[in-house]
């Protein structure tokens, strides 16, 4: 089962049309629901403690409020949620930018989901996140850079193929940047890491690198 998790920020639109495509559960963290409203989208739930936004979300759906001063954020909450309905891939729309200890935060709720087998992605549109443990294979996204990072610890036997900058058998650590700004040049990446586990960043060149 596929959920779309919509977040309280996002800088600029989201490619909403794109990431409904198969979705099966639709959840909102907090005020996030206002967006939903804007762009007719209904959620099956509205999961937050509404600390910023005083206006009734309850025509939107099943609303669970919890208390403010809580160990989950509304994002991590709607993870749980959706882990307990039966997702077994999520889609994390937006939570990139803005404050940067959330944006931290919502990297961290990725290896939640992957440590419970579950395949989530974060995204803003610009930006694609994924936090993997094994092997993943990547489409190619004409101007994006790929990037893999050591997450958590250290990684070992790390490769990289269709890529332009190939690695094999790499380890990478946490404390040297090995992976950064690669792209790909066949219609697939293929990832893989032995011991370990990989942040993966798919991110949109400027507009002057693009176009070189």
């Amino acid at each position: 089962m596929k959920a779309l998790i919509l977040t309280p920020y996002h800088d600029g639109p989201l490619p909403l049309s794109l990431l409904l495509t198969g979705v099966d559960l639709i959840l909102c963290a907090d005020t996030a629901y206002l967006a939903a409203e804007r762009a007719g989208i209904f959620p099956d739930a509205v999961i937050g403690d509404f600390d910023h936004e005083h206006t009734s979300a309850q025509a939107h759906g099943n609303v669970v409020r919890v208390p403010s001063e809580k160990d989950d954020t509304d994002t991590m909450l709607c993870i749980k949620y959706a882990i307990d309905a039966g997702a077994d891939e999520l889609v994390i729309a937006g939570g990139i930018g803005g404050r940067l200890d959330h944006t931290i935060a919502n990297l961290q709720s990725l290896a939640y989901a992957e440590s419970h087998g579950v395949h989530a992605v974060l995204t803003d549109g610009r930006n694609e996140a994924r936090v993997i443990s094994g092997h993943i294979r990547i489409p190619k996204k004409p101007g994006f850079y790929l990037s893999v990072f050591a997450y958590g610890g250290e990684c070992r036997g790390v490769s990289e193929s269709g890529v332009r900058y190939p690695l094999r058998d790499e380890v990478l650590s946490v404390n040297f940047p090995l992976g950064v700004s690669n792209e790909i040049v066949d219609d697939y990446a293929k990832i893989e890491v032995r011991e370990g586990r990989l942040l993966v960043i798919l991110s949109g060149k400027e507009r002057e690198e693009a176009e070189a």
